[in-house]
């Protein structure tokens, strides 16, 4: 799969942002080549088998070094002290690199880049894989995915695109393609995105008097009122039959 569609879709939106990626941060040389660039040949292994040990006899015991909670061991007559191992610098935290091709698109723009997506011979994104959405709630935000392919190219893209999250609001895309109208109802259902010109809006997995959405990750569950009578009841019969009770 390759980011050239990427570069073709900002020829024509220069406002998308792509997704951070291999071919971006591959070093000269190619995709993932090693310092010496191409053509250099990977480092010789070692030939022959491994020397050989007593038979029978245990392996050779590797040597272990003070670790860097460990006090140094005392230092032997004429030889300088060993000092302490400095403790290993933690990792920084690294953005993530996608694999798939993708970008994000300012809300605004979002249907004018599908109507191209779909209808330029140069990309021609025929089906809609699936909508999804991300609650990012540090960041204020939700983040709504779409994944879309071509049969007659066989290529594949992402689009993400950031809406607020007090009041995540996105033009509904089935104008473009049919088949988001129960992908944009579930993530209305499950996270609370409002996708304006939808035929049909309303959930699709839970009843209309469930309260909040569960794939937001601040949400708590509580059973809703007509489930709490269901298990009310069922108890009473639990107690009538005489069942859980200790002799």
């Amino acid at each position: 799969m390759s980011w050239e569609l990427v570069r073709r879709l900002r020829e024509r939106f220069p406002q998308v942002e792509p997704f951070p990626h291999q071919e971006a941060a591959a070093p000269p040389g190619g995709e993932g080549a090693p310092s010496g660039g191409e053509g250099t040949p990977p480092p010789a292994r070692p030939q022959g088998p491994p020397p050989a040990r007593p038979e029978g006899g245990p392996p050779p015991a590797r040597p272990e070094g003070p670790r860097a909670d460990q006090e140094p061991p005392a230092a032997a007559p004429g030889r300088p002290a060993p000092t302490r191992l400095p403790p290993k610098p933690r990792a920084e935290e690294k953005r993530p690199v996608f694999l798939t091709p993708g970008a994000w698109v300012p809300v605004q723009d979002l249907l004018e880049v599908c109507r191209v997506l779909r209808d330029d011979p140069a990309f021609r994104m025929d089906y809609l894989s699936w909508v999804t959405g991300v609650d990012w709630p540090q960041r204020g935000e939700l983040e709504v995915v779409y994944h879309l392919f071509s049969f007659t190219h066989g290529h594949e893209l992402l689009l993400k695109v950031r809406v607020p999250r007090e009041a995540p609001r996105v033009p509904s895309v089935t104008s473009v393609w049919d088949g988001a109208n129960w992908h944009e109802r579930e993530a209305y259902d499950l996270l609370g995105i409002v996708f304006e010109g939808h035929p049909d809006l309303r959930r699709i997995m839970l009843t209309e008097d469930w309260a909040g959405h569960p794939l937001r990750k601040d949400y708590v569950y509580e059973d809703p009122p007509w489930l709490v009578e269901v298990a009310r009841l069922r108890q009473q019969e639990i107690e009538g039959f005489g069942l859980g009770e200790r002799a």
